[in-house]
């Protein structure tokens, strides 16, 4: 006997009646294109993972070169402090005078029975002054009017005669470095001219302008006057 299917149509198993072919593509393509939105999900959420580990790394790479800086900073700080120490001792170097040999020349060129009553001399940066008791009197230290040329030197004597003193300026004209030997005055009795001193009766007072020191070529022999071996 062939089975009867009693029930309604609505409550039967469904069956493939070849009717509605293109069902199954449609079902088909529905599932393709949910999977190829879930791979560039995938793909998309990777690539954000990776380039947020990315810029974590280059952070702290970043932090770590600015902590490795900070240590050798320390370095760099040092290096700046000698570069800067040793153009502070160049700068003071080149300002230095030679104030011993200032001192045996003009104790060499000064004429007889003149005397220095007070010497003040600067160098070209102001910042170097110095002082020498005078052979009649004591020497004060005090600022000296330095010039763009180079140092300076001003000094106040006393003279037997206005002749003495001019032949004083002239002297003082021979001076290693000297450039200029400006005369301020020259008065007969002024307050240099101490009973102390004897045959000073002249005070008198001249700027002595030289130029810098420089460095020489080759180390040279000082000279006997001066205190040296030849």
């Amino acid at each position: 006997m062939r089975p009867v299917n009693l029930l309604p149509a609505r409550y039967q198993r469904a069956r493939a009646s070849g009717e509605r072919a293109g069902i199954g593509y449609a079902a088909i393509g529905v599932l393709a294109v949910l999977l190829l939105m879930i791979v560039l999900y995938v793909v998309t959420t990777n690539g954000v993972n990776d380039a947020h580990e990315e810029t974590a790394k280059a952070t702290s790479e970043q932090q770590a070169a600015q902590a490795r800086l900070g240590q050798l900073q320390a370095y760099g700080d040092f290096a700046n402090l000698k570069a800067g120490r040793e153009a502070a001792v160049k700068g003071v170097a080149q300002l230095r005078f030679d104030y011993e040999r200032l001192m045996r020349e003009v104790a060499l060129v000064l004429p007889h029975d003149t005397y220095l009553t007070d010497f003040k001399a600067a160098s070209a940066g102001g910042g170097d002054t110095a002082s020498a008791d005078a052979a009649a009197g004591a020497a004060t230290a005090s600022a000296g009017g330095a010039t763009a040329i180079g140092p300076s030197l001003t000094i106040t004597a006393c003279a037997p005669s206005h002749q003495d003193v001019a032949t004083a300026v002239v002297r003082l004209r021979k001076l290693h470095n000297v450039t200029d030997v400006s005369l301020g005055n020259s008065t007969k009795g002024g307050a240099a001219a101490s009973p102390a001193t004897g045959a000073c009766k002249v005070s008198w007072a001249a700027t002595l302008t030289f130029q810098p020191e420089t460095v020489p070529a080759a180390n040279e022999p000082v000279p006997a006057r001066l205190g040296g071996g030849q």
